[in-house]
């Protein structure tokens, strides 16, 4: 079995997320995650670059949910 850890459009496979990669961007001196940590949830969690302030940490239990939250974040 092949596993794909990348769809089509370059966004990280559920399984990927499992297996425990990790999704981040950076805009706007703000740093947004994408990741998968056990359990059902997705989490996109949000930090402040130079200050290291965290500034949000929401939780998903669709990872369409999660997807769009962060691109989102990443637009401001």
């Amino acid at each position: 079995m092949k596993y794909k850890f990348k769809t089509k459009a370059g966004l990280l496979t559920p399984y990927a997320f499992h297996c425990g990669y990790i999704q981040e961007a950076e805009s706007n001196g703000i740093k947004v995650t994408l990741f998968h940590e056990g359990g059902p949830l997705y989490h996109v969690r949000g930090n402040e670059i130079n200050l290291g302030k965290r500034l949000f940490w929401e939780s998903f239990e669709l990872l369409t949910d999660a997807r769009a939250f962060f691109s989102k974040a990443l637009k401001g």
